[in-house]
């Protein structure tokens, strides 16, 4: 199983799509908590919507691409901000900052694909702070789910998280929950 992130689908850096990808030991599910990762520096919670491969997918027209999704998760992308500048600054892998153990809280529940339209929010102790509104992405899942079908293989399982429009410092205490297609489908706290 991959899980591949999207980088630039909210900024206006460079015009190609750009993406990291993660092991699956990033996974953080049933709502578990999330704890600090001790001697990292300050970590930022992303919100993400995913989508889950549904079908293999080798060099997939766009025009085919939504067939090989069926299903949308929430998500929050956690990065080692420091970690990670270092890296950028010095033209290394980015691994380190992003990959490291339950790094990315995943919804167990899903909502069907037509879903994707009304978007997801994000609440911080309880207090909406982000609507994530695809119509504000500058690649569409089908755009997104061809080009990396012809990067590599998607397979059955494979996740694509479509990146973040604003990140926000993860603090202990914080009880993050996502909202998408009128059900909550991601609820937990930082610690």
């Amino acid at each position: 199983m991959k899980i591949i992130s999207v980088i630039n689908n909210f900024l206006p850096n460079g015009s190609e799509l750009q993406w990291y990808m993660k092991p699956d030991t990033a996974l953080l599910r049933n709502n578990d908590a999330f704890y600090l990762p001790g001697q990292m520096g300050r970590i930022v919670a992303e919100p993400q919507i995913a989508v889950r491969i549904s079908r293999l997918a080798k060099c997939i027209d766009e025009r085919f691409a939504s067939r090989c999704y069926d299903s949308a998760h929430v998500a929050v992308n956690f990065t080692a901000d420091d970690i990670l500048a270092g890296l950028i600054s010095k033209g290394l892998p980015w691994e380190a900052a992003v990959g490291f153990d339950h790094s990315t809280a995943i919804s167990n529940n899903t909502v069907g694909s037509e879903a994707l339209s009304e978007g997801a929010v994000f609440a911080a102790d309880g207090t909406e702070t982000l609507r994530l509104d695809p119509s504000q992405m500058r690649f569409s899942v089908d755009h997104i789910v061809c080009r990396l079908s012809h990067a590599m293989t998607l397979r059955i399982g494979d996740l694509i998280l479509l990146g973040s429009p604003a990140r926000f410092d993860a603090k202990v205490g914080n009880n993050y929950r996502m909202t998408m297609g009128g059900e909550t489908l991601l609820d937990f706290d930082i610690k």
